[in-house]
């Protein structure tokens, strides 16, 4: 029974990935035009923001005057801050967590300005900001940018997403679709703020809904992000902080009777607090440099690693290339990983040797099962059988990519 269980759900994820490969392309050809998918899906989710918000303005009798003032407002402020940010790191980087304070932040000034009710009109904003999320998280999957980790079922970018901006060593790494699960989240965020709209929630209780029920995810999802330009503090991502920040930021209005008050608001904000907590002793307890190890920024260094010289030369890599059919490298990461690696081609047969070390300090079992399972799902295909083989401080991974099937095993 749990045999065939295994086969369907290996079925189905063989179903969803291919399905994922052939349509997540970073180009669409609309009326046999080439188009960006990012920006077709920007473009898109700006329309459908535009729809739903003076849609609510209608319904709620608001001010279209006012909500056109919010909208270009809210563009320009979109535009700037990016053209600010791409003046001050060198390149063009969309922070959905930057944009969606400075947009709500002009949205307040200007209903202030206008003198009008704020908080009615920052409820149908959050909830436009929401709809363009959904649809350009799509855009992100579709490019591969805001990429989920090496996982087992997700999507493989191609050589077209590299031309496009998508990391070259990473190209045909099987990827987790974070981005989907993100643009879902989402989309049932905001499709529940319509409905306590419809229902005549007080004003103020659809911004604080959507910031405490976004963040909430956001916060989750992040241990899922594999993008590697991501600014940590304390092993915690920028966007994590952000969001536990803004939690405490609405628990207060709300204590300040600025925001309708809900009781679960604090409760999701003390339960977040302890995950990030837990996370934390966790971390401690088992070492720095455990997590170290897996972090993005390290698994694009190993990935780096694990490629010939010739295609992507590392740091201190060693060439050795043999006659035939043998083949051999050497190479480092930041965290003191060296990896000496070769493959021996017999028939149809490959079989993939890798020597684990590490320079700066022990590389014990548990490092070496990390780096190993990286390695596997980085360069190896499922179904390859991993053998991981303890010399002491020395540690060989064996990997046969003919065998069906897959085991991981630790033969000491």
């Amino acid at each position: 029974m749990a045999l065939s269980i295994s086969k369907i759900s290996m079925s189905v994820s063989n179903q969803l990935n291919a399905l994922a490969d052939r349509h997540v392309t970073p180009t669409l050809v609309i009326r046999s035009v080439p188009v960006s998918s990012f920006q077709a899906c920007g473009y898109t989710g700006l329309l459908l923001a535009h729809l739903l918000t003076f849609g609510l303005v209608w319904a709620l009798g608001l001010s279209f005057a006012v909500m056109a003032a919010i909208a270009v407002s809210a563009m320009l402020t979109f535009l700037a801050l990016a053209m600010v940010t791409k003046i001050i790191v060198g390149e063009e980087r969309l922070i959905y967590y930057h944009h969606e304070i400075a947009v709500m932040a002009s949205a307040a000034l200007i209903v202030r300005l206008l003198g009008q009710p704020v908080l009615p009109y920052l409820d149908v904003t959050i909830l436009g900001i929401g709809t363009f999320l959904v649809c350009g998280r799509i855009g992100c999957l579709m490019v591969g940018c805001c990429h989920g980790r090496p996982h087992g079922w997700g999507v493989c970018y191609s050589d077209a997403h590299a031309a496009a901006g998508f990391t070259p060593q990473l190209v045909g790494v099987r990827l987790f679709p974070i981005q989907a699960v993100e643009s879902l989240w989402v989309l049932a965020a905001v499709s529940a703020g319509v409905a306590m709209t419809a229902t005549g929630s007080p004003a103020g209780w659809v911004l604080a809904w959507y910031i405490v029920a976004y963040d909430i995810g956001r916060f989750l999802f992040e241990f899922a992000r594999g993008d590697a330009s991501r600014v940590y503090l304390g092993g915690f991502s920028e966007a994590q902080w952000t969001s536990l920040v803004l939690m405490l930021l609405v628990v207060w209005l709300e204590h300040a009777g600025h925001l309708p008050h809900s009781a679960w608001h604090l409760a999701a904000t003390a339960g977040v607090a302890l995950v990030m907590l837990s996370v934390a002793v966790a971390r401690y307890v088992r070492g720095p440099a455990e997590y170290r190890l897996a972090t993005p920024r390290h698994v694009l260094e190993l990935a780096q690693a694990l490629d010939p010289p010739a295609a992507s030369p590392a740091p201190g890599s060693v060439p050795d290339f043999g006659a035939g059919s043998r083949s051999f490298w050497m190479a480092g990461t930041s965290q003191g990983i060296q990896i000496s690696s070769g493959h021996v081609t017999t028939g149809a047969a490959t079989v993939y040797h890798y020597t684990l070390s590490r320079s700066v300090r022990t590389l014990d079992r548990r490092g070496a099962a990390i780096i190993a399972r990286l390695i596997a799902q980085l360069r190896h295909q499922p179904g390859s059988t991993l053998h991981v083989i303890d010399r002491g401080e020395v540690f060989h991974v064996v990997i046969d990519s003919a065998p069906p099937g897959s085991a991981v095993r630790d033969t000491g």
